[in-house]
């Protein structure tokens, strides 16, 4: 008989531990959004054999279990449970061993650093119980009412590794941050346990900073692994980790194609999304369809400046989205917010082609401004914003 489990929490659109756990063992593994009246009676279920446990529930369920691991009752926070045979509920902390991993494999050394945590939750007391273990000189604590908090933040500007344990980021509210950066004067370390987006703001921040830094796909990973050891009683080589961030990488990342206009990324795009098994998205025609005009007509009635506003906007949405395929307007690098936008959730490919094979029919700049003048002022952030290049001569 197949064994069932689950994930808990309050709003869980954003998850990708379905597929995680489908790469580390073989048992169902179902999304169970619940509101907190409900947590009981779900974990008493007999339906299933155990959970994760996520936002707002790690501290809530370790009072609704019968056993507690050692290692869960001094962090204060379960995100693992089991039944036993017997029936009874025994909890586990496996995020502990997952934000260790994220740091060890980014780097990150916390030994005497002083280190500022945001938020106060359940993630929060197991990233201050990891960061003291590893000898980190000062662990604080800012929260929206406590002692440090967001108005006296600038006492502690002098951080040296600063750990975003909120939500605040998280898909769907992309784009949002906490802190500013820049505001911090020794930053050695940025970590967000956050994975959807794969970058928030504060990681992009971050690398726009020149800060080493990591987002939280490899915590998830991990913890999944150590969970789904908990789960079977099957050992599982720690290496593996890396194999399923590879997989959840390919499957969730959008591949958002820039380049001149007429240089193949409609076409190549759908080509690439056919092939890979995902959703293509055409930025210029969720414009077309939200202003019921075609480009030509926007930029002869509303002018060039409306059409970037809209352009973004449509950006938002569609990069928000994860596994899909982005072919973009070939003027997208000209707003500068625009790079966040498709680097948070995108690798990003330049299609390049020769000017003289670019089609110009309908592309309003093309004919106006002329290709060759274009490229030759789009051509370095082309290159600055791309990870890759396809090129586009030849027979592919």
């Amino acid at each position: 008989m197949s064994r069932k489990f689950g994930l808990i929490g309050a709003k869980l659109n954003y998850t990708y531990s379905p597929l995680i756990h489908k790469e580390f063992g073989d048992y169902q593994y179902d999304i169970c959004e619940t509101k907190a009246d409900e947590l009981a009676g779900l974990l008493a279920s007999p339906e299933y054999d155990g959970f994760n446990v996520t936002i707002p529930y790690k501290k809530t369920v370790m009072k609704l279990c019968d056993i507690v691991s050692d290692e869960a009752k001094k962090i204060g926070a379960v995100n693992a449970v089991v039944r036993t045979e017997d029936g009874l509920l025994s909890g586990f902390n496996t995020d502990y061993f997952g934000f260790k991993y994220q740091l060890e494999h980014h780097d990150i050394d916390v030994e005497d650093r002083k280190c500022v945590v945001l938020g106060d939750g359940g993630a929060s007391v197991t990233i201050q119980a990891v960061l003291n273990d590893l000898h980190a000189r000062e662990v604080v604590v800012i929260s929206r009412k406590g002692e440090n908090n967001y108005d006296n933040i600038s006492r502690h500007f002098d951080a040296e590794i600063l750990v975003n344990a909120t939500p605040v980021g998280m898909y769907p509210d992309n784009g949002s941050c906490l802190v500013n950066v820049s505001d911090f004067t020794s930053l050695e370390g940025v970590v967000d346990v956050i994975y959807n987006p794969y970058r928030t703001k504060l990681i992009l921040d971050a690398i726009e900073n020149g800060i080493p830094c990591t987002g939280g796909l490899e915590m998830l990973v991990a913890q999944a692994k150590q969970t789904s050891e908990i789960f079977t009683g099957n050992l599982i080589d720690d290496d593996e980790i890396e194999t399923v961030i590879d997989e959840v990488q390919r499957r969730v990342l959008n591949n958002v194609l820039i380049g001149m206009p007429g240089s193949g990324k409609t076409f190549l795009g759908k080509k690439m999304a056919e092939k890979q098994g995902k959703r293509f998205i055409d930025i210029d025609d969720m414009v077309i369809q939200h202003e019921g005009s075609s480009i030509e007509d926007i930029f002869r009635e509303k002018g060039e400046a409306y059409f970037r506003k809209v352009e973004t906007e449509m950006l938002k949405l569609a990069c928000k989205e994860n596994g899909c395929v982005i072919a973009t307007g070939g003027g997208i690098i000209k707003t500068k917010a625009n790079y966040n936008i498709v680097k948070q959730n995108g690798v990003v490919i330049w299609i390049k082609r020769d000017l003289d094979k670019l089609e110009t029919d309908g592309r309003p700049l093309s004919t106006s401004t002329g290709v060759e003048q274009l490229y030759k002022e789009r051509k370095d952030e082309y290159k600055r914003w791309s990870d890759y290049y396809i090129d586009n001569n030849q027979e592919l």
